[in-house]
């Protein structure tokens, strides 16, 4: 297994934080004995589809299952439409951003799910990553409808083929007005006009809409993992 010390989390909850992966070489009784060793207030478990069976296991041991993340990949050439515009967001537009997350545009996530978390402490995490991903050189992009922007997407570049997108949303004022395909199409024509060719990223089962649009915008699902949690 995998083990990492998911520190940022300590600064966004307040407690101490594990984050385990399951590897292909590990059995039943290994991940047992790694899942026991464990002492962080705040302990993930993240298994690969491909070892659903050992599911049992992680929840004998008190895990409980919270969501699946599929990560996904898409290349540039993979959207058939002309591009949406987007915009290189002002430090203006950008406090608009925070002002639209900090009012909790986001609830289908496992934080959000979790009864453990306060929604200010969910709020919160939100606004840190953010902040930590601007701060690695990602870049805020608003994504433009008819003049406006009505919502943002957050892409950093990995390397000189692939970005990464984070985090992204609609504005709770411009919701379920069919405008969720503009955060693919805006993030991919920025890896575009940057040179670049591939765009990835990752969804929540937990949030359908964004699920069924990447997929209509030419991802692919690379991987899933399956999360568990357990507060110590």
């Amino acid at each position: 297994m995998q083990f990492v010390d998911a520190h940022w989390e300590q600064r966004n909850f307040g407690v101490s934080t594990v984050e385990m992966v399951v590897e292909p070489s590990d059995d039943a009784q290994s991940i047992q004995s790694g899942l026991r060793a464990q002492t962080a207030e705040y302990q993930v478990v993240k298994l690969p589809i491909e070892q659903i069976d050992k599911v049992p296991v992680i929840q004998g041991e008190g895990f409980n299952f919270i969501e699946a993340i599929v990560l996904v990949d898409a290349p540039v050439s993979s959207w058939k439409e002309e591009f949406p515009e987007y915009k290189i967001m002002s430090e203006a537009e950008r406090q608009i951003m925070f002002d639209y997350v900090s009012a909790g545009m986001y609830h289908t996530d496992r934080f959000s799910n979790d009864s453990h978390f306060g929604k200010e402490q969910v709020i919160g995490r939100y606004v840190n990553v953010i902040n930590d991903e601007l701060g690695r050189g990602a870049v805020a992009i608003g994504l433009m409808h008819q003049g406006e922007i009505v919502g943002f997407t957050i892409v950093r570049k990995v390397d000189d083929k692939r970005f990464n997108c984070p985090l992204t949303g609609i504005y709770p004022p411009h919701q379920g007005k069919g405008l969720s395909k503009l955060f693919v199409g805006c993030s991919l024509a920025y890896v575009k006009d940057q040179g670049g060719e591939i765009l990835l990223g990752g969804v929540s089962t937990n949030n359908m809409i964004s699920l069924r649009t990447h997929f209509k915008a030419g991802y692919m699902a690379s991987k899933v993992l399956y999360l568990f949690v357990k507060h110590a």
